[in-house]
């Protein structure tokens, strides 16, 4: 796993990287080949932002999310990430389920 943390109008603090990272950590479970992680921290007129793109393979996710807090933006951001995952590999199965059915039909 390959995880880059960049930062806009924000200083880099060793506890959000930490965050990151361990929360990171289990999405690596869901991957067979690598995984590159481009994740972008920044404040906005106020607003803390995350920005984060998952690529695996040929697949390839992003999710972004606007909080007052930048915790809570992390939190929001794995959750939308985690779901676009479990949504992709569902569909992969039941696509792979189907072909099994197919191909034992033919045969």
């Amino acid at each position: 796993m390959k995880l880059n943390i960049t930062y806009r109008h924000l200083a880099s603090t060793p506890s959000i990287e930490e965050r990151i990272t361990e929360k990171v950590a289990h999405f690596v479970k869901y991957f067979n080949e690598s995984v590159e992680i481009n994740w972008v921290c920044s404040i906005d007129n106020g607003l803390h932002r995350s920005e984060v793109n998952v690529h695996a393979g040929q697949q390839y996710f992003h999710a972004k999310a606007e909080e007052d807090n930048l915790y809570k933006t992390i939190d929001r951001v794995l959750a939308k990430l985690e779901r676009q995952i479990r949504k992709k590999n569902k569909i992969h199965t039941q696509n792979k389920s189907q072909l099994e059915d197919l191909a034992m039909s033919i045969q």
